[in-house]
């Protein structure tokens, strides 16, 4: 037989009942004065007058509920008795315990009823309790204008104090929601002080509080229905008041009955302290005597009624609230329901599932204040699209996984000033829509502040690295050549082989030299690094930038065959192993992300991408975050870094270095193979820079090994004409790591 309540509830029952005894016996003594006061001075008349402020004092709290209610409703619509069910209860920890616990009690039952994001429904319970200050401090500061400064000026003080405080918190709150560089610095900041899991949770949770705050703020109608429920709720607890103070107060004058309706509030209102009903009764005798020159035994009894009326009802409904879970019949048919797939990603401030895993990178890059990041947010709170899943980039575009409509695709964006990039790519692919090796492209968007495009999103392909790794080796080369035979068969159109001295001087002076300084200017340990004539990689000694680039430049032939390939009027440009997917259930690959804007536009290109992965573990450079050091040795700068590129790699690129590139390129465009790989390292570095300056110098340590590579090629023996040994191989165990 299952139990009725689950142990979170009973816990909370029995800490609720045990606080609630404790509250009692604690301070039965005052209670009973409060009663003896009560029963000896009210008839029935006032019994009834009492009865009836206590329930308008209850609809005042209806209300309180329903305003509570607007700005969680755009989160999962509940109903309005399970708010008030959750309100009575948090009422009651506010009377029994200090520091407004019951707050904290209550935004705990609604975000785990509700199923709904703790820190947004207590900040939205805290900014509601803050509004709520600010409305009680203005109400005395105008009393204080009508009637005088009390004697003492405790009043005054208090409400500019109180008001103060609420409005500055108010002000911190909204420049974080309208997202402020320096409060969201500041969150990045605090957040990075965790363990990457507790990181990232906080940050996701900090960034849905945002996102939810800015949706609700964003519609009219629920921000006025929001400011008339407070007024209401606030016209309900005066008239409560009122009605107390002339049934129990004989003969007030309209300036005493404003001072006996607004002692209850500014006793409660701007404190922090508990619902002892001893200290309530003093607080409220001391105002009224010091504001409104009453006193008498009939004032004791207006407070002891006051007191009554805010309290008694509200803690008898909430000790029944505890044993009975109104909050199933809402107004909201699917709430509590399960979401659907889709719905864990639109609705990010639901808590069916966490899905703050596959944001990280764009929390990350949110709170950091990059351009991008803030876009793709302004999109998700205008409702255009859904963020899934963040990708990590290696250009100025960002690529993320979204739905909108139920429909999952890849969205990339770029700043408006780098549109033309991915304009390309969108019209290359538009081009080739025939294309079944290709991925599809949907759409393109164009706005103020950024370009984007839609691709199509097949759940069914995996990518290529994981393939390979999880193939037998034959599968995974039929896959390489798979990519090959169609990049020959329906991209290239291929020219003669021919030099292009003019086109090499322009792409190696534009493209690699000026940003590899451009990255030394403003990342020191790079600049540091490249001082040297020669510097240790990984224990091997090359030559540095500079001298390798002299002596490339210095020898002929080397020079020469740099300048020598064949132009194709279209290639992919971006052929790096991370670009291919494999559909699993035809085993075909799928080629994604072309970038056809390169100076040298040649097949040369997209074998050197493919061999940066291959060659030098692009992939496993990219995923690794272990650090990299910068020393010295000998004289001599040294770059220590981990090199896990794997055995499969290895053997896969001595497969296409052996199989497929003497097929298809010259002696001359093998050679230059190398040269283009290091350049592709050496280019990245301006971006390595900004979006993670950590892997510059490994990245520069692979650059130089490729050059020096390159360069070795022309003091080696080659094997025959056909230069297979050019790439200077090694597929032995000992000299890579299995992964």
């Amino acid at each position: 037989m299952s139990h009725p309540y689950s142990r979170g509830r009973v816990a909370l029952i029995v800490v609720a009942l045990l606080s609630l005894a404790g509250f009692l016996l604690i301070n039965r003594t005052a209670l009973a004065d409060l009663w003896d006061r009560l029963s000896a001075s009210l008839d029935g008349g006032d019994w009834a007058v009492i009865g009836a402020a206590a329930v308008v004092q209850l609809l005042g709290h209806v209300l309180r509920a329903a305003r509570t209610k607007v700005p969680l409703d755009n989160v999962r619509r509940g109903s309005l008795a399970g708010q008030f069910r959750h309100l009575t209860i948090g009422y009651l920890f506010n009377v029994v315990w200090p520091l407004r616990i019951g707050e904290v009690v209550r935004s705990w039952l609604i975000a785990k009823t509700v199923r709904i994001s703790f820190l947004y429904t207590l900040l939205a319970v805290l900014l509601e309790r803050l509004i709520d200050v600010v409305f009680v401090s203005v109400t005395l500061l105008v009393f204080v204008a009508v009637v005088g400064v009390p004697e003492g000026g405790v009043v005054p003080i208090t409400a500019v104090v109180a008001l103060v405080v609420a409005v500055a918190l108010i002000v911190a709150f909204v420049a974080f929601v309208r997202e402020n560089p320096f409060m969201l610095r500041v969150a990045w900041r605090a957040s990075s002080w965790l363990n990457n899991d507790l990181e990232n949770r906080l940050r996701f949770k900090l960034w849905s509080v945002i996102f939810g705050f800015q949706r609700f703020f964003r519609q009219r109608r629920q921000l006025v229905r929001y400011g008339l429920l407070a007024l209401a709720a606030w016209v309900c607890y005066f008239a409560a008041a009122a009605a107390v103070a002339v049934t129990v107060l004989p003969a007030l004058t309209g300036r005493q009955a404003f001072i006996a309706t607004t002692a209850p509030s500014a006793v409660v209102g701007p404190t922090i302290g508990n619902g002892a009903p001893g200290g309530f009764v003093d607080g409220v005798v001391e105002f009224v005597e010091r504001s409104g020159g009453l006193g008498g035994r009939e004032l004791l009894v207006f407070a002891s009624a006051s007191w009554a009326v805010a309290n008694v009802p509200v803690l008898v409904i909430g000790v029944v609230a505890l044993f009975v879970n109104w909050a199933r019949r809402t107004s909201d048919p699917l709430a509590g329901a399960p979401l659907a797939a889709q719905d864990r990603y639109v609705n990010k401030l639901a808590r069916e599932q966490d899905v703050s895993g596959r944001m990280t990178h764009f929390l990350d890059s949110y709170f950091r204040g990059q351009h991008l990041s803030q876009v793709m947010h302004r999109l998700e709170v205008n409702g255009n699209v859904s963020l899934v899943q963040f990708f990590k980039g290696g250009s100025n575009a960002v690529t993320l996984l979204a739905t909108s409509g139920g429909e999952l695709f890849v969205k990339k964006m770029v700043p408006t000033e780098h549109a033309h990039r991915l304009k390309n790519q969108y019209d290359w692919l538009a081009e080739r829509a025939d294309h079944p090796l290709l991925v599809t492209v949907l759409r393109e968007e164009h706005a103020d502040d950024h370009y984007a495009i839609d691709l199509e999103y097949r759940p069914s392909s995996v990518p290529l690295f994981e393939y390979v790794h999880e193939q037998p080796l034959a599968e995974s080369a039929a896959k390489l050549a798979q990519v090959w035979d169609y990049m020959y068969s329906r991209v290239y159109v291929l020219g003669e082989l021919e030099e292009h001295p003019d086109v090499r001087d322009d792409y190696v002076s534009e493209r690699f030299v000026r940003r590899v300084q451009a990255a030394a200017e403003s990342h020191p340990a790079l600049a540091e690094a490249m001082k040297s004539d020669r510097i240790l990689v990984n224990g091997q000694e090359l030559d540095n930038f500079a001298t390798i680039l002299d002596r490339i430049t210095a020898n002929e032939t080397a020079w020469r065959d740099l300048a020598t390939y064949r132009t194709s009027a279209h290639i992919h440009g971006d052929l790096t192993v991370d670009n291919i997917l494999v559909d699993l259930p035809t085993r075909d690959v799928l080629v994604i992300d072309p970038s056809d804007d390169n100076q040298v536009r040649g097949p040369i290109i997209d074998f050197a991408r493919h061999m940066q992965s291959l060659l030098y573990g692009y992939e496993f450079l990219n995923e690794d975050e272990s650090p990299v050091m910068l020393g010295a040795r000998d004289g001599m700068p040294e770059i220590t870094y981990r090199d896990d590129r794997s055995a499969r790699y290895a053997e896969l690129a001595d497969f296409v270095s052996t199989e497929v590139i003497p097929r298809h390129l010259s002696v001359a465009e093998q050679r230059s193979v190398l040269f283009h790989v290091g350049l592709f390292y050496g280019r990245m570095l301006t971006h390595r820079v900004v979006i993670n300056s950590g892997t510059v110098l490994k990245y520069y340590g692979v650059c130089l090994q490729a050059l020096n590579r390159f360069l070795d090629q022309y003091d080696l023996p080659r094997r025959d004409d056909r230069g297979e040994d050019l790439f200077g191989i090694e597929t032995r165990t000992d000299q890579v790591l299995s992964k």
